[in-house]
Formats: structure tokens, sequence, C-alpha cells
């Protein structure tokens, strides 16, 4: 299955956005489209290729990944920036602006919401129509679906993260959460789901694609086994699920392990060597009508030429900590200013732009074994925690010792090591709402932006004005 198939028609189909009104309750264009051009699986497998192309170019775009991190204490503008300047304030706008994408210039996360919303409506176009061409390949018919159930589990979690606050704020999760759309039809009723329901409808989504996906699959460019159970095992850590977690994590550190140094950890991450990628999204970049389409990645706004973010002083010194620890060189120091180097330049050979010729991993191995290290932790198996932390601390670090913690200092060792290995990838302020911790910002001198407090209206986005004037979503307290 080719990726770059039928670009024209995921322009089409992205270019009758500026008309619509709202993001949830309004006619879709797309649907005469759609309904016109999918006739058979082929153009089916098309469609879904145009899924991913969107994910690439649209809703994994450099704020989606830079906002997690800038909110909470491993990235801050440069100095004088103005780019997510709102976002790192703790003081995001609503607003009536629809974009195509998070773009690093908006005061809210509109275009995450729209984005978002548009690949979960065209998963379940996927899912509706599948099944009347399945008798043309059976088992080329379940991958398809299996991968659009996926997708439409993994686009909510990340709406459901930056759009509500965590399971955990509330005993039973009954706090509001976001939309859980399973029809390609604008004409139904939509309203927020609790965090509980959103959760449950993604983990349903989830054991229908595991069913579904084939066993093996060494394609890291599309959505595998591997990588729903992978979802599954992070959706049920943050649940507070962990003897679910800690299985579904384990078993895939044994499939699927940590990539070592010799295999060319850290240098290959983010490329198609890199033997611990669960799924990963190329650059994309395509000509239409004489544009330029182009995804911006996130180290397009780390780079010497687009220098707008960089790293804290916190976390420039857990990572340069021990110069033994390869992870240092994610950080470098160049005329008194420190900058983000952790993704590769240049990995896609002709791609317009070096900075961001990489591919972006979403989900990786590494991630596995501190989700089981951490629930092991929590299910006071405090061996096996060790076991699990050690593997990749001393990954990165030979000379390191193991690890003799317990209790709750092995947690905060747990967290430590997620936060160095997972720095920049878009993670951090989701894993301080579930850990109910505050966000500290050592660095800064300005009261209003030095520290969070956990619970906080401003941990997380607005909803759209649009979608709460005309389509009745109730707006997140605060905004």
């Amino acid at each position: 299955m080719r990726h770059y198939l039928h670009i024209a028609l995921v322009l089409a189909l992205l270019g009758t956005v500026s008309c619509r009104k709202d993001f949830l309750d309004v006619q879709d264009k797309t649907s005469i489209l759609r309904q016109a051009y999918v006739k058979d699986l082929a153009t089916t497998g098309e469609y879904l290729n145009g899924i991913y192309i969107e994910l690439s170019s649209n809703f994994y775009s450099a704020a989606t990944i830079i906002y997690p991190d800038l909110v909470a204490d491993n990235i801050k503008p440069v100095a004088g920036g103005s780019l997510l300047a709102s976002h790192y304030s703790w003081n995001q706008l609503t607003d009536n602006e629809q974009m195509l994408r998070f773009d690093v210039g908006a005061q809210n996360a509109n275009g995450l919401w729209l984005s978002g919303y548009r690949i979960i409506r065209d998963c379940n176009f996927i899912i509706e129509t599948i099944d009347q061409y399945r008798s043309q390949n059976p088992a080329r018919a379940d991958d398809f679906k299996g991968q659009a159930f996926a997708l439409r589990a993994l686009v909510h979690s990340v709406l459901v993260n930056t759009f509500a606050q965590p399971f955990s704020y509330t005993a039973n999760a009954s706090h509001l959460g976001v939309p859980y759309i399973v029809s390609s039809d604008y004409r139904q009723t939509i309203s927020r789901a609790s965090v509980a329901e959103v959760y449950s409808k993604m983990i349903e989504d989830l054991g229908s694609a595991i069913q579904l996906l084939p066993a093996v699959s060494e394609n890291t460019l599309f959505v595998s086994r591997n990588a729903a159970m992978a979802l599954l095992a992070r959706i049920m850590l943050a649940k507070g699920d962990f003897s679910a977690a800690k299985n579904l994590a384990a078993g895939l550190a044994t499939h699927v392990p940590a990539m070592k140094i010799e295999e060319g950890y850290p240098s290959r991450l983010f490329t198609l060597e890199e033997k611990e990628a669960l799924f990963q999204l190329p650059p994309a970049a395509f000509g239409h009508d004489g544009a330029t389409y182009t995804s911006l990645y996130a180290a397009y706004y780390f780079s010497s030429s687009s220098y707008f973010f960089m790293p804290t002083d916190d976390v420039v010194r857990l990572l340069t900590e021990d110069a033994r620890d390869v992870r240092s060189a994610w950080v470098n120091q160049s005329n008194g200013s420190w900058s983000i180097t952790k993704y590769p330049a240049g990995v896609v050979e002709g791609f317009p732009i070096p900075e961001i010729a990489y591919y972006q991993t979403v989900l990786r191995s590494s991630e596995m074994y501190l989700v089981a290290a951490e629930a092991y932790a929590q299910l006071s198996n405090e061996d096996s925690a060790r076991f699990y932390l050690d593997a990749i601390r001393m990954r990165a670090n030979s000379y390191a010792l193991p690890v003799n913690a317990t209790g709750a200092s092995l947690l905060d060792s747990i967290y430590k090591e997620r936060r160095k290995e997972f720095a920049f990838e878009g993670n951090r302020m989701f894993d301080l709402l579930r850990w109910q911790r505050k966000v500290f910002r050592s660095d800064e001198s300005d009261p209003s932006v030095k520290e969070l407090p956990f619970p906080s209206n401003r941990a997380i986005c607005p909803i759209p004005l649009s979608d709460v004037t005309t389509a009745g979503l109730q707006q997140n307290p605060g905004y």
C-alpha cells in the first residue's frame, strides 16, 4: 500500500473546510467527495492513505508536539519570542478561528480540534463502509478497518488529553471529556462525553483494532497490532488500570525490545532504521495547483535557522547531569544559548526543509518499558519495576548503577527517567496531570509563569468558541 497515492483527493477534501461555520455540527462537504470516490477496497485503501497524510501534515504539526512540553517545564520561548506565548503563560484565548492544523501562531488549540475531528469522521466513514467490500479481500479489509479503529482511538486520546482534565481528576472520571464521535454523519447530535466514557470507548476501539489487525506487520508507517496494543497500554496506565498496563507493556517489551546502542540508539531514532518504532509518520511535502503543502514538525522551530523555542534550564541540567549518558546530546550549547538537538536533519533526501526531514515517531517500545516500570511500582512489585527502569537507564548510560530505590523514591526515579527519555516528544504536561503534579519552572523569575498548581483550569485548552455557541458544547471552566 503506497503512502502518497491520490494527494489531489486529500487536498480537495481539506479545501472544503474554510466555509464551515463550526467544527462538529455543520454539513461536511467532504462526504460528497468521499462517497463518489470510494467505490471498492482499493479506493478505500487510497482514502485511508489520505488520513495518514492528514495526520502528518496537520494533526501532528509542530505545535502538537511542542505544546505539552511548553505548557509544562521542558520547553520555553526564546527571549522576545511570541509563538505560542498565550499557551506558555497559561492564558489561552477563546475565539472562532478555524485552522487546518494547530498553528504556533494561534492563541488556542482550535486547529488541533478541527484537524482531529476531521480525521475521526474520515475513520468513521471507513468503518461504516468497508464491510461491503470485504469479499474482495477479507484480510485486507480487516486490516483497513482495524487501522481506522486504532486511529480513531489515537486521535481521541490526544484530544481528551489536551481539552480535558486527567482521568484521576474526579473519583469516577465523571468530569467533562470530549465528544467521542463514532459516525461520519454530521447531522447527528454531538455532546461532550465524560472522561470515563471517552476512555471506555477508546479501549473498545482498540480492542476491535487488535482483533482485526494482522499479527505481524513490519511497516511502521501504518498502525499495526503492536502499535494498537502500545496505545492501549498507555491508556490503561493513564486510567490507573496498572495490572492491564503492565501486562500489555511487558509483553510488547519482549516482542519489540528497546533499541540498543549497537543498533543505533539514539542516533537512529526518528528514522526508518529505528528498531523500536511501533508507529511513525513521514514528513509530508507535495504540490498541488501551484501551491506547496509541507508538514512542519517540531524541530523546524528548534533549528538555528528558525530558533523560536529552547530547552528550559531544568531539563538541560537533567539531560546533561552525566556526560556519559548518550541523551546529553539532545541539547547543545552554542554562544551561550541552549538548543534542542534531539531530532535528526536530512533523514529524507531531497526533502525541501532538511530540519524536518525525519520520521515523527508516535509510539515506541522504550515507552512500554517505562509503562511497565510505573505500573509494577504502583502494584508494589518493585523488583520488576526496577528491572524495566534499569533497562532504559543503563541502555543510555552503561556506567549507571542499578536503582535500589523503593516506594515513593522509586516512582520518582521512574518519573525522572520518563522525563529524560521522552523530552521534547510531546508528553510532559500529560504526565504531570495524570501524576497530579504542579508545573514549576525553576528558571522563570516572573511569578505569573513560574508555577501552575494542580488542579488548575488553565492546564487544559478551551473548546473552540464556535462549537460552544453553535453546537452547544459546554466550555471548559475558566474560559
